[in-house]
């Protein structure tokens, strides 16, 4: 292997020449060492000129922008005088008191709205008491007393308007704020109330048991001949006489209990409609449901026929309070 000799000769002669020997690798890894020294400092020192120029120029730039800003005259800011602030405010409160009135007025129609929402319901708080008595033959209602009085919690706030609970004229945007909480509330009860009233009132019988005719009443509710035996016998519901095949409707919303035949009565179609009101129509041609169906009011369910102790074509139409039978008579639509 080649060997370099590096001989370090001092200047002034007294001192002994110094030789140094060294292998080809490690001669080229020294001469590489300098030249890559060299070019890097080459590379920091010139990346250090431009950045230097670079600041320079900036340093001018923003020199120049200063004199150009200090040579444009100050704009004078408009003075804000006293009559201005005064008319600012009258204009700010003209327009607060006109929303203010704005809303006061929606507010006023709500409660009239609500008012009258609540009397035509009957949800109302009652003042004065009297005998509602029992429906006639022939009208309509019945079973009021199963699904008890309609009441509606009474609370004097809510029953005055806005505009005389305050006593004032323009009352403060806190009130109204106030007034607004109260009439949602009382509404939002409201609402929860009729829902609950309209599902029992879909429930209770009010309907005409014949789809498309009235029929005829050939033998009423209470005590009677037998038309088979001659002998006087309680007859349970009111029998209506049409053609065969008359669409038979449920009277209200419910659950069929029992569809299929029965002994006198042939075939026959019951109906649970909760609060222990089950309605029952008898002597039917056919039977349009089964046990367990959800039917609404006037859903068709059977056709009119004479099936089982009958005379003629005819539904025998049944209404029944907790097992006991009423007169359907306080049930029957118009």
């Amino acid at each position: 292997m080649s060997k370099w000799t590096v001989l370090l000769i001092p200047q002034d002669g007294r001192r002994n020449t110094r030789s140094l020997s060294l292998r080809a690798y490690q001669f080229w890894m020294a001469v590489a060492l300098i030249v890559g020294l060299s070019f890097t400092s080459a590379f920091f020192f010139s990346r250090q000129q431009a950045i230097a120029g670079e600041v320079h120029r900036l340093q001018q730039d923003n020199a120049a922008l200063e004199r150009q800003y200090a040579a444009k005259p100050e704009r004078e800011t408009p003075a804000f005088t006293a009559q201005d602030r005064l008319e600012f405010e009258q204009r700010v409160r003209s327009e607060y008191e006109a929303s203010l009135a704005a809303i006061t007025a929606k507010l006023t129609d709500l409660y009239d709205m609500e008012a009258q929402a609540l009397k035509l319901t009957g949800l109302a708080p009652k003042r004065t008491s009297g005998d509602n008595g029992d429906a006639v033959g022939g009208g309509k209602g019945g079973g009021s007393s199963d699904l008890g009085e309609m009441s509606y919690e009474e609370q004097d706030i809510m029953a005055t308007p806005a505009h005389v609970i305050y006593g004032l004229s323009r009352p403060s945007a806190d009130l109204v704020i106030q007034e607004i909480n109260l009439r949602t509330e009382s509404l939002g009860q409201l609402v929860t109330d009729l829902e609950t009233r309209r599902e029992q009132v879909a429930r209770i019988p009010s309907a005409w048991p014949l789809q498309g005719t009235p029929g005829r009443i050939t033998s009423s509710f209470g005590y009677r001949k037998d038309p088979f035996t001659y002998r006087v016998r309680h007859h349970d519901g009111t029998d209506i006489a049409a053609r065969t095949g008359t669409p038979i409707v449920a009277t209200a919303r419910g659950v069929v209990a029992f569809a299929g035949y029965e002994r006198g009565l042939g075939r026959v179609v019951r109906v649970d409609h909760g609060n222990g009101i089950m309605t029952c129509y008898g002597h039917l041609r056919k039977t349009l449901v089964k046990v367990g169906d959800d039917v609404e009011r006037l859903e068709l369910i059977g056709t009119l026929g004479s099936t089982g102790r009958s005379t003629g074509p005819h539904v025998h139409y049944e209404v029944r309070i907790n097992g006991k039978p009423v007169n359907p008579a306080k049930y029957l639509g118009d």
